[in-house]
């Protein structure tokens, strides 16, 4: 056993009285880091744009743009404007869907360009058939087929068909070509 008294720490180092200066230092709060205040401003931004966002979205609710004079004038100029949208889309379709790259790197873009032609462009000719109420129906008739068609084809396409799957479908297309192509002389 030994002779020191057991409340005694066996490290000397360990009993110092604490200096006034070390309490002083301790009592002190711990000062924020600098970049906390930095890192707010991307918040208040991100906030103020998402508010400014709802109230445009709100406004363009309950304030739409398109009114009822403006259905009635596409009277006149329904066959130009249906048969501009087919033309708009064949064109988008066809650049898109014969574009080749010697880099075997880019042959993916190409080939997600011409996917996103093929499924973009018949929702795009919908869209455009379906502002357009004042269409002839055998056009807006040809032309819905014509973009069930080719998102029918682009699908296809994302699911790796085979060609016997897509050539009764690319054979319907050019039959419906051939057959907006006559309409909208």
């Amino acid at each position: 056993m030994s002779d020191r008294p057991l409340t005694k720490s066996a490290h000397p180092e360990s009993q110092k009285e604490p200096s006034a200066r070390e309490e002083s230092s301790s009592k002190k709060p711990v000062p924020a880091p600098r970049w906390s205040d930095a890192s707010r401003w991307p918040t208040y931004a991100a906030l103020a744009i998402a508010v400014i966002a709802a109230a445009l979205a709100g406004l363009a609710y309950f304030h739409p743009a398109h009114n009822g004079a403006s259905v009635a004038q596409q009277g006149g100029d329904a066959k130009a404007n249906a048969c501009s949208a087919y033309a708009n889309t064949r064109k988008a379709v066809i650049i898109n869907t014969h574009l080749e790259s010697p880099n075997p790197d880019a042959q993916f873009a190409v080939a997600a360009n011409a996917r996103l032609a093929l499924i973009g462009g018949g929702g795009y000719l919908r869209d455009r058939l379906a502002a357009n109420t004042a269409a002839p129906a055998d056009i807006a008739a040809a032309a819905n087929s014509f973009a069930t068609t080719i998102e029918q084809l682009g699908v296809n396409y994302l699911t790796n068909a085979t060609n016997d799957v897509q050539n009764p479908l690319r054979q319907t297309l050019n039959n419906e070509i051939n057959q907006l192509d006559t309409l909208c002389k």
